[in-house]
């Protein structure tokens, strides 16, 4: 067989694996750059509801409105997908989205999707905010009840006693060892909030399938994987935190699955850092990151750091 005839029939097995390969080459860009964007546009959608959530009365007095926090993320979300005014469309993105929570300064709102009877007595699928629940802890006949910082409120059963004031101030009345160390209030704090919020998303996530499978979503929705440390850094201050799950971004079955989370900066004022690492690329820290050797000019947002070029720290995830 000549070479020709050889160099022929190598080009004619190696093509169709050369297309594959191309193909599933364009699929992994596309499905990456279709996660970049989706996660920009649930970022800006919880950015927008953490902001209008805030209602500033007389006085300046501040006072949450869940509906306008809501208003605003569905708005931001349907116009970045294009399909605002478009009942059938608009039904079958928010179906990807299994739960949404406010996170308020002594507790939190669910909104999670519930059946329910109408004026009409018709039953109707609708994502509803359920009660505000407390960051409670009960422990040795003391029911606890915090804060997203040091103000705490002690109800003592038995003497049917109310304390409320800064864990520092109540140390004098109340000799109880979470009010008496510093650490062990804080571990507990944290611990309390992050678990009481986790384990409602968890439940509205498990029970979304239900509700999922009547819009013909056959993805499987289940908690993610967050880490205690994700938790403490994003559960820092008031906010709105959106979870959004299943929808197919790429031809092999990939699906998006991560969530957002908009703090309002009322508690906590943040403090951004931006450091050149030794590869030469520049990362932005919190303030107290493990990573951050040296502060020089503070930011006081995340996209400030963005537009000098910096990169979120993987340590501190600001």
């Amino acid at each position: 067989m000549k070479i020709t005839d050889l160099a022929i029939l190598f080009i004619i097995i190696i093509l169709p694996f050369v297309q594959i390969l191309r193909i599933q080459s364009d699929n992994l860009q596309n499905t990456v750059y279709k996660n970049m964007t989706i996660n920009r546009y649930l970022d800006t959608a919880v950015e927008d509801a953490s902001e209008a959530m805030i209602v500033r009365g007389a006085n300046q007095n501040l006072s949450i409105s869940r509906d306008k926090a809501l208003a605003a993320f569905n708005n931001t979300l349907l116009t970045n997908f294009q399909v605002l005014g478009d009942e059938t469309a608009t039904n079958l993105l928010m179906a990807y989205i299994p739960v949404m929570i406010l996170i308020d300064y002594d507790g939190y709102w669910v909104c999670s999707m519930e059946e329910y009877l109408n004026s009409d007595g018709d039953r109707e699928e609708k994502m509803i905010w359920k009660p505000k629940k407390p960051y409670s802890y009960e422990s040795n006949d003391f029911v606890y009840l915090f804060t997203l910082d040091k103000n705490v409120r002690v109800l003592e059963i038995s003497g049917n006693q109310v304390y409320e004031g800064t864990q520092e101030n109540l140390k004098a009345i109340l000799h109880t060892e979470i009010i008496q160390q510093d650490g062990l209030f804080e571990t507990v704090r944290k611990r309390t909030i992050v678990e009481a919020i986790e384990k409602d998303v968890n439940e509205a996530i498990n029970k979304h399938n239900v509700y999922a499978r009547r819009f013909g979503i056959t993805y499987q929705f289940s908690p993610p994987t967050i880490s205690d440390a994700d938790w403490h850094n994003n559960i820092e201050d008031i906010g709105f935190l959106a979870f959004f799950q299943g929808i197919p971004i790429g031809i092999g079955g990939e699906r998006y699955n991560n969530f957002a989370l908009g703090a309002s900066r009322i508690v906590r004022s943040y403090q951004y850092y931006i450091q050149q690492e030794p590869n030469g690329l520049l990362y932005y820290h919190r303030e107290n990151c493990s990573q951050l050797t040296k502060k020089e000019e503070v930011y006081d947002t995340r996209e400030e750091c963005a537009l000098e070029g910096a990169f979120p720290c993987h340590i501190c995830k600001p």
